[in-house]
């Protein structure tokens, strides 16, 4: 409390939300107890309904909806993990603005600064259920034994289909890697500030590694994105690389949103507003489609973007591309910058988009093919990822003609090389 009083040496900061559900927390404990207390409430009345355990995703989108509608007010943020019958263990990170992510797995707080390489270098995918443990313990004693705020023992929850299963670590059973680094004399918990690390062990993918501390920055799609149209559809493109201040908080986040089956968005800016726009359009497209027995209008997507942006300018900042196909116009582009709403050949956005106007106003051409469309997209990506430092990762291309929409993700290696690479 205040970073100077240990009010408890040994709270447990694993919260459980409902049977298999779980959450981290990091941040004012009171903020994160008041959070987790509504989100347990909602799930429980939840699976009454559906008369069915929740999803574990389901829970996060409750944690993500709670830290957004009150980001003015909260200082907390949280991991979410946890096992369902329909997808198996996931984990997903809530940010203190109400960002969602999923993660093959994460760390937080504090404490997280001193383990990045750590957790970035031992990470391998598909983890047995010891080796998983044994990592966790690790990051944490690490952490614990740098950072002045987090320490105390250790608790881990393990979820399984099985059941749940609680380990306690005291301080004096830490592993010990270097002396100074964990000392066993010291045993207390930091409530303000403190570190959590979440792991999922059984089919993880290789692609997501880095997870920075959420309190200080906001979370942004500081970002490259790009929209273009060819004769019969549309291209859409984006880099993957999420920031907060100077810490990536996620290499390889997709930001081409569907928002109906043949209507994408790419997202830049605040990563919680980006979601929150896109989210609430989809729902409104899917209403909107029943209720006219016919599939949306591109027009109709990108005029309740524009709505939404125009009506809440001062306290939303995202910009959104929106893209896509209809049976009445074909494919469109259109740009929605501050409720603006433009349609127009071509758009980029972003804060990679300063480095390639120069390049798309030179390449572009009218009745482009649609594989010269792709190799465009790939191109200005690629050229605004070399420049940009807040772009990066790999590249997601979304192509949408009258046959649907075909997604295609080009890894870094695959990108094309320029002359100074």
């Amino acid at each position: 409390m205040g970073e100077s009083y240990v009010s408890s040496k040994t709270i447990n900061k694993l919260i459980q939300v409902h049977d298999r559900i779980f959450c981290c927390i990091a941040g004012s404990l009171a903020d994160a107890q008041a959070v987790t207390k509504m989100a347990k409430f909602q799930l429980s009345f939840h699976s009454i309904q559906m008369e069915s355990p929740p999803l574990v995703k389901a829970a996060a989108s409750i944690m993500r909806e709670l830290c957004y509608s009150n980001k003015e007010e909260l200082q907390a943020g949280f991991i979410t993990a946890g096992w369902d019958r329909k997808k198996g263990p996931q984990i997903y990170v809530v940010s203190l603005g109400g960002m969602l992510l999923s993660q093959p797995f994460t760390i937080g707080g504090s404490g997280s600064t001193y383990i990045y390489g750590y957790v970035d270098a031992k990470f391998k995918p598909d983890m047995s259920l010891e080796e998983a443990t044994q990592f966790s313990i690790n990051a944490l004693a690490l952490a614990m034994g740098r950072d002045n705020v987090s320490g105390g023992v250790v608790h881990l929850v393990v979820i399984t289909e099985p059941g749940v299963k609680h380990i306690v670590v005291p301080g004096d059973k830490l592993p010990k890697a270097i002396e100074y680094r964990v000392s066993s004399g010291v045993k207390r918990m930091q409530v303000c500030t403190g570190q959590v690390v979440a792991f999922q062990p059984f089919k993880m993918s290789e692609e997501l590694f880095p997870e920075p501390e959420w309190l200080s920055e906001e979370v942004k799609t500081g970002t490259t994105i790009i929209a273009v149209t060819f004769d019969g559809g549309v291209v859409l493109g984006s880099d993957s690389r999420v920031s907060a201040g100077e810490s990536v908080v996620n290499r390889v986040m997709n930001k081409l949103s569907p928002l109906h089956d043949k209507i994408y968005c790419a997202l830049s800016g605040s990563a919680a507003d980006a979601q929150t726009i896109a989210e609430i359009v989809n729902y409104q497209l899917d209403v909107h489609s029943i209720e006219v027995e016919d599939d949306p209008l591109v027009c109709s997507a990108a005029t309740l973007v524009k709505n939404i942006s125009y009506k809440y300018k001062e306290e939303l900042s995202a910009h959104l591309i929106v893209a896509g196909w209809d049976r009445k116009k074909g494919g469109q582009v259109y740009a929605t910058l501050s409720g603006l709403l433009t349609r127009q050949p071509f758009a980029i956005g972003g804060s990679g988009s300063f480095y390639i106007h120069g390049f798309v106003d030179a390449e572009y051409r009218k009745n482009m093919t649609k594989r010269e469309c792709q190799e465009f997209v790939v191109n200005a990506l690629t050229l605004a990822m070399g420049r940009d430092g807040s772009s990066g990762g790999v590249a997601y291309v979304v192509t949408i003609d009258k046959d649907g929409a075909e997604e295609k993700c080009v890894l870094g290696n695959e990108l094309p090389k320029f002359f100074d690479q």
